[in-house]
């Protein structure tokens, strides 16, 4: 296996130098490819004209614009041509996120682009070179390529849009007063941050001379299933337990709650990762915790109807059984589940106040903080409070204590199979540069629903299910406006209230629910389509008055997880006609709820859907609204129509 594993995928730990090797080795761009490749990126956030500025700096939003008028005026006229780093800042983050299969199609593109022949005209409809074009017929050319009928092109373009948004809003160059951000949590180091300490880990160091390891089990995956399974094995049986992560145990004082840090130290790919068509963005945790480091604290039990349907349908009757309601009672009693003194943030009192208005159910979230009030925005860039009950906090503190032992930074590269029977894993730390084997009567393997079907496959198993069936929740968003309140998304309790009017839209009891997003502004960028540098920067200047709500889905239709020749999980997912019902029907039901709650303009995650701005006194029932709605469905929100992530992989069937 090749060092990418653990230099890439692992992001956080490659250095500058590192990425340069990997670029040299991996991306090969001569001098006009790279002008291209600066050229496109420059476009999305560019320099505004003197008439676009004007627009720009008359937008009418309750932000102090007199307090930060120059970095408003900064903003407005950034060029990334003068910004001499950023063209390595690109770089970086498109050698951290990006598999080196996805990077070979980009360079394949970029070399078609470098030929004055049929490729490169049909990308821009000119006989010059892309980066010989001026500003306007670049951004014309650029916006064309959102709704190509082109597969490539349009995969193309949501690559190198989600590169350079991403890219600059996690370290906008002193610009977050311009919309109004503060960074990192004002209370970072306040009074929260000494409530609660971060138990303490220790992890075995693998060095030159580490022999193998003996240990009756061993458990690939640190996150909700490894460290529940570790600490009952080593409560309940006396084994001797080795937890495997390939991920960094980050103590509470290297929590930054910086977007970029975040990012970069705690999830897969460096919060980057896209399924193989580009119109997916998945986040998935890679540290020390897993997915419950970086969860914004929703601590729901499944529902009746998906506990029957597993009974009824797979003949998993435990699931209706007395004992597993014991399990749930127990993991919630540990994590300290419930809705005690919760207070709701500026966001999800809008949510409840448009349901109430339009007769839609809404409820509070439970959540994972031992009812103590949890007002974190920043929580998915882990908590440093202490107050989120991730498993750091409860199942490997238990697991640490009944003599469970750790490996972090490791990557584990098959489990070892002798006469049909696993006895051991093949692992690899220091960038590959280590190989050393852990001999166990027992393998669990826990790195979730990307990773675990990964490693089978690396693994040598011939199971024809292994990889496929993955559910991804598949989520999209729509925003309010509303200019006169000043909403901070980001700030305040995570996703604390929920709507269920489309949980139950075929009659089978798969739909949407939707929620309140927390949108620091990386993602906040990323989540809606880019359609000009103006409106990209008029809408981050309504940051602070712009407030998300995400229809999350329960899919019938699954995806597959494959790997690539490094062994590493490729996502292939199509979203079915049946699931995109449910998105859509989940969409015109949050703008129901925006609009009844008072927003002034409304839009959503879709390509060829502009903002609508909301009229009269009666919108629900304006014509043009319902016109709005019924555009939305036409649309649609497949084929890369729209801008789709996943926050829960759920994981895959083995048969």
């Amino acid at each position: 296996m090749t060092d990418e594993k653990n230099s890439i995928h692992g992001g956080s730990q490659s250095s500058d130098a590192k990425s340069i090797d990997i670029f040299n080795e991996h991306f090969h761009l001569n001098e006009k490819q790279k002008k291209i490749f600066y050229a496109i990126c420059g476009v999305f956030i560019s320099e505004l004209n003197e008439k676009e500025f004007d627009t720009y700096k008359n937008m009418k939003t309750k932000t102090n614009i007199s307090k930060h008028e120059e970095k408003i005026k900064e903003f407005g006229q950034i060029n990334f041509e003068s910004k001499s780093d950023f063209s390595t800042r690109l770089l970086d983050r498109l050698l951290m996120t990006t598999p080196q299969h996805q990077l070979a199609r980009i360079s394949s593109m970029l070399k078609k682009m470098t030929s004055k022949g049929m490729t490169s005209y049909s990308m821009t409809t000119s006989s010059k070179l892309f980066y010989e074009l001026d500003l306007k017929q670049r951004t014309d050319a650029v916006t064309k390529w959102s709704t190509s009928q082109k597969n490539s092109i349009k995969q193309f373009y949501k690559t190198i849009s989600y590169l350079t948004c991403s890219a600059f809003w996690l370290n906008p160059y002193d610009l977050y007063p311009a919309i109004g951000y503060p960074g990192p949590d004002p209370e970072i180091n306040g009074s929260r941050f000494k409530g609660r300490t971060f138990p303490e880990y220790e992890f075995i160091e693998i060095t030159e001379d580490t022999k193998d390891l003996e240990f009756d089990v061993v458990i690939i995956g640190s996150g909700a299933g490894g460290s529940v399974a570790a600490a009952r094995l080593a409560r309940k049986s006396g084994n001797s337990v080795l937890i495997i992560e390939k991920g960094h145990h980050y103590h509470q004082s290297e929590l930054t709650l910086k977007e970029k840090d975040g990012y970069e130290k705690l999830y897969e790919l460096g919060g980057g990762m896209l399924s193989e068509d580009s119109s997916m963005t998945v986040l998935s945790g890679s540290n020390f915790g897993g997915g419950t480091t970086i969860g914004w604290s929703t601590s729901s039990e499944p529902s009746h109807f998906v506990r029957e349907e597993w009974a009824n349908n797979f003949g998993l009757n435990h699931f209706m059984d007395d004992e597993f309601n014991d399990s749930l009672k127990a993991i919630q009693n540990r994590l300290g589940v419930n809705t005690n003194n919760i207070v709701q943030n500026e966001s999800n009192k809008i949510l409840i106040d448009g349901c109430k208005k339009i007769g839609a159910p809404v409820v509070t979230v439970p959540q994972n903080s031992a009812s103590k009030p949890h007002e974190c925005g920043w929580c998915g860039f882990g908590c440093r409070y202490g107050e989120k009950q991730s498993v750091v906090m409860t199942y490997l503190k238990d697991a640490k204590d009944y003599g469970v032992k750790f490996i972090q930074d490791c990557f584990v590269e098959k489990v070892l199979i002798e006469n049909n029977k696993a006895v051991g894993v093949e692992a690899t730390v220091n960038n590959g540069e280590k190989k050393f084997r852990v001999n166990a009567k027992k393998v669990i393997v826990a790195c979730g629903g990307l990773h675990s079907p990964a490693l089978l496959l690396r693994s040598g198993l011939k199971n024809k299910n292994i990889g496929k069936n993955l559910f991804t929740n598949p989520t999209a968003a729509v925003y309010g406006i509303f200019p006169n309140k000043d909403i901070k998304n980001y700030s305040g309790t995570i996703q604390s209230a929920v709507c269920d009017a489309k949980e139950n839209v075929d009659g089978e009891h798969y739909g949407a629910r939707i929620f309140v997003g927390s949108y620091h502004p990386a993602m906040m960028s990323t989540a809606f389509p880019w359609k000009s540098p103006l409106e990209h920067k008029q809408f981050m200047l309504q940051y602070n008055h712009i407030i998300p709500l995400l229809t999350i889905t329960r899919d019938r239709d699954p995806g597959q997880i494959r790997i690539d020749s490094n062994g590493l999980p490729k996502l292939y997912y199509k979203l079915s006609q049946h699931d995109a019902d449910s998105v859509i029907a989940g969409l015109q039901t949050s703008l129901k709820i925006l609009v009844a709650a008072g927003a002034t303009k409304i839009g959503t995650c879709q390509v060829d859907v502009e903002e609508f701005e909301i009229a009269g006194e009666n919108p629900l029932n304006d014509i043009k609204f319902l016109q709005y709605l019924e555009k939305i469905k036409k649309v649609g929100v497949s084929s890369g129509q729209a801008c789709l992530s996943s926050i829960h992989q759920m994981g895959t069937w083995y048969g």
